[in-house]
């Protein structure tokens, strides 16, 4: 399959779909939140969350580890 096959697929099963009802309020609504997250970065969740995982999973490691090595010295 090509891109213009994967187009014309596209275009045929967007064809058969039912338009979208939506009232003005609605749509324009839509359309404002839709514009407010066009040009932004990645929240800084998406930074944070990892890295506090990440120390959480280290100080596990290390506390399993020290309690290895008590165990047998």
């Amino acid at each position: 399959m090509t891109y213009d096959d994967d187009a014309a697929r596209l275009a045929e099963l967007g064809s058969a779909l039912p338009g979208i009802d939506l009232d003005a309020p609605s749509a324009a609504r839509i359309v404002q939140r839709a514009r407010q997250d066009v040009g932004r970065g990645p929240s800084l969740l998406r930074l944070v969350e990892p890295a506090v995982a990440t120390v959480l999973v280290t100080s596990y490691l290390v506390w399993a580890i020290a309690k290895v090595f008590e165990a047998f010295p």
